[in-house]
């Protein structure tokens, strides 16, 4: 597979900006709620933005590690340099500054109080073994504990997966898993009844949980890798789109699962835009929100936080329009916030990753020629 042309990846931009757009629209509505009861079944459906990140991430790890491990000297070792390089540097400073900003109180997510172990377990990337730390310091953090456990296999089924129907069988046994977490994680973990959405958010939250979207996300890869006749994918990717919508929005019983049937949704437009950027969601906007996407995800429960303290969510009425307004204040502020911590956070953790990366090459190919 030749390397990719950096150009295709503007569709990942763009996936990866409605996808913080659909993950503020929930929280901003748990803030400032519409009346219409469709409109906030709408903005509860945000949450699913997390599987779009899902998508995006599987597809853009694939593409990377395929056309890396075919040049550099230490595949492996360099993808989780650069994994840890780019998420590191900003969440490490987001488990300080949320554990000062909560400052160790009980919270939805931590009913007994936020324990001074949280935090180190949070700085490691194992706070999503447990239903009081998978969320508890950094808001929404459970999702970065169960990407940071995609990293660590995907080096691993890369090795074995090299085509479709291998990805399916993996995708089913992944299914096996999903189903056994669910009925193991409530043996496990035995909370009163009042507490008892902890095992029930934590069993969705986990590694196994999501561990079929990421499989989703890898079969993404491989239609796109095979490059397969745009009519047939335009006719294929259209009536799966459409049958796959009706089970999103009309769900006629719990299997498969609701984020299960996002992550088949989003991995058809992924699909579909990959072929043809449609301008409506491949633009300048979304690419922008794209690449702000990881600080936006980490500062925007400081935005909605801050709104609340301060009394400016209660400015706003309990209205359709309100809450839409309310909402675009907080992507306002929340951007101009983490377009510096892109710019001086994220970019800085990226070349320091890289440059690492060189030195390490670079003696490593030293070391190769005095041998």
């Amino acid at each position: 597979m030749p390397q990719p042309d950096l150009k295709k990846y503007e569709f990942i931009d763009a996936l990866r900006g409605i996808a913080i757009l659909a993950v503020m629209l929930v929280h901003s509505s748990q803030s400032v709620s519409p009346t219409s009861t469709t409109l906030q079944g709408l903005m509860d459906e945000g949450a699913r933005g997390v599987q779009l990140f899902y998508i995006a991430s599987a597809v853009t790890l694939c593409m990377s590690w395929i056309s890396r491990s075919q040049f550099e000297q230490a595949p492996i070792r360099n993808f989780f340099i650069r994994r840890f390089f780019r998420i590191a540097p900003l969440f490490y400073i987001a488990i300080v500054f949320y554990s000062y900003l909560y400052a160790g109180g009980s919270d939805y997510w931590s009913p007994h109080g936020i324990k001074w172990w949280y935090a180190p377990l949070t700085a490691l990337f194992l706070h999503g073994f447990h239903p009081e730390t998978i969320n508890s310091v950094v808001p929404g953090g459970w999702s970065i504990a169960t990407e940071v456990g995609f990293y660590l296999i995907l080096p691993i089924l890369l090795t074995y997966i090299k085509s479709i129907k291998i990805c399916l069988g993996f995708f089913s046994f992944s299914l096996v898993l999903y189903y056994l977490n669910k009925f193991i994680v409530p043996q496990l973990f035995v909370y009163p009844e009042n507490q008892q959405y902890l095992v029930n958010n934590f069993a969705y939250f986990d590694f196994l949980g999501q561990l079929p979207v990421f499989f989703i996300g890898i079969f993404c890869y491989l239609i796109l890798r095979n490059n397969y006749p745009r009519p047939l994918i335009a006719i294929m990717g259209g009536a799966l789109m459409c049958m796959l919508l009706v089970l999103f929005f009309y769900p006629s019983a719990k299997l498969p699962p609701h984020h299960l049937i996002a992550g088949g949704l989003f991995s058809v437009l992924t699909v579909l835009l990959a072929n043809w950027p449609m301008r409506l969601f491949v633009n300048k906007i979304t690419r922008l929100l794209g690449k702000l996407s990881f600080s936006l995800y980490l500062v925007h429960p400081a935005v909605l936080k801050y709104f609340h303290t301060f009394g400016i969510s209660g400015l706003f009425p309990h209205s359709n329009a309100a809450s839409l307004l309310h909402y675009v204040c907080v992507i306002v502020v929340a951007c101009c916030v983490s377009w510096y911590s892109y710019q001086y956070i994220e970019k800085t953790g990226i070349v320091l990753g890289k440059r690492l990366i060189d030195n390490l090459e670079a003696k490593r190919k030293v070391y190769g020629t005095e041998q």
